[in-house]
């Protein structure tokens, strides 16, 4: 009785049917968006409820170019200079994803202090994704390295068979460890190993390095770095921290969590994001571990607006800054695009017209189109 009152009157039907396609609509953005909407709730009220992790103890970091690494370098960081007859090696250890220009700045910037460089890379993401074996195709590139590469391929199927990327991680991040422990048994008795442990792009100084070589810091410290989006031009702050070195004992592990509760100030670079094209930046979204900040929204992926929002320095999905207070929650939401390339690695400089995409007015990325005719 009351439908049939309802019809009798076309525009309560017209209202009607309009509630019900305007609820449908809102259902069906809150499931497509519900990642963004969560975060934005809780990243705008983190500053309230949260505080940032890391080391507390940041040790003031001395230096200047030329500066000998030596017994005044060490007092000057609270440290006695190494003494003994132990050989101290440095070893590089990374997880290789895509990241390959990155990672040939990294080994020419630290490759007159370091000695091993191994690097461990599968044929599947995080995400259980299949993706091409980055350095093993562009090997010829690090050719001049190759006396100190040690290089682990981990299939897929050596990895466990799990939804969960933070697991595919865990095990590839063992298996590091496995790799590190059998090359140590090999070392001479009269050989102490110190171990950079870090991401690709969190790429520490060689000075920072040459430093912690010559000095007693203890067994572990962390390196505070200088945090950069897409590039060297979008410049965000002084927070990244997981970058660390250990000294190597049969007890440590290979890590990206906090391991004490020092790190030495100003000690590199964390380029995050940091692609030559826009491809790399799909695959980078779609094959690690924090994947689900994708959820349904399928348009973050589209290149248009990737490379739109390179050129802005606007998260890449869409969220807010992962900010501590509100103060760097609205600077960080507000980038300037930085003027400066001073203090930057040396072989980006020496070699910038290769590495234009890194530096300040280089945000144009290169699509598949691009790549495509370049080649031809």
């Amino acid at each position: 009785m009351a439908m049939a009152n309802l019809l009798r009157r076309p525009r309560l039907v017209l209202v009607f049917l309009a509630a019900f396609i305007l609820s449908l609509s809102l259902i069906h953005l809150i499931i497509q968006y519900q990642y963004q909407l969560r975060n934005t709730l809780s990243y705008a009220t983190r500053p309230l409820w949260d505080k940032a992790g890391g080391p507390t103890d940041i040790i003031p970091h001395y230096y200047a170019e030329g500066m000998e690494m030596d017994e005044n370098a060490c007092q000057l960081h609270g440290w006695n200079r190494r003494g003994g007859n132990k050989d101290i090696q440095v070893m590089d250890a990374v997880l290789m994803s895509s990241e390959v220009d990155l990672l040939e700045i990294r080994m020419n910037e630290l490759d007159s202090v370091v000695d091993r460089f191994f690097i461990i890379e599968s044929n599947a993401t995080f995400t259980g994704l299949p993706k091409e074996t980055y350095f093993a195709k562009n090997k010829a590139r690090f050719a001049k390295f190759q006396h100190k590469i040690v290089y682990q391929f981990v299939p897929d199927t050596a990895l466990p068979q799990s939804s969960n990327p933070w697991d595919i991680e865990a095990a590839t991040r063992d298996a590091m460890t496995a790799l590190l422990h059998n090359y140590m048994k090999a070392l001479p008795a009269n050989v102490e190993s110190m171990v950079i442990m870090s991401d690709v792009d969190e790429i520490p100084s060689q000075h920072s390095i040459a430093l912690l070589k010559a000095c007693d810091f203890g067994p572990s410290i962390h390196l505070q770095l200088r945090n950069f989006l897409y590039s060297f031009e979008w410049y965000l702050d002084m927070t990244s921290w997981r970058s660390s070195v250990h000294m190597w004992r049969n007890s440590v592990y290979y890590q990206h969590s906090q391991s004490g509760n020092r790190a030495l100030a100003d000690a590199g670079w964390h380029c995050s994001y940091c692609f030559r094209t826009v491809r790399e930046f799909v695959v980078k979204m779609t094959g690690f571990s924090h994947v689900d900040r994708i959820g349904g929204n399928m348009r973050l992926l589209d290149e248009r607006r990737i490379q739109d929002t390179i050129c802005h320095g606007k998260d890449i999905f869409g969220m807010l800054p992962e900010a501590y207070s509100y103060r760097d929650l609205i600077s960080q939401m507000n980038l300037e695009p930085s003027k400066t390339a001073v203090g930057l690695p040396r072989y980006l400089i020496n070699n910038a017209k290769d590495f234009l995409f890194l530096l300040p007015g280089g945000c144009m990325r290169e699509t598949q189109a691009l790549t495509a005719e370049s080649k031809s």
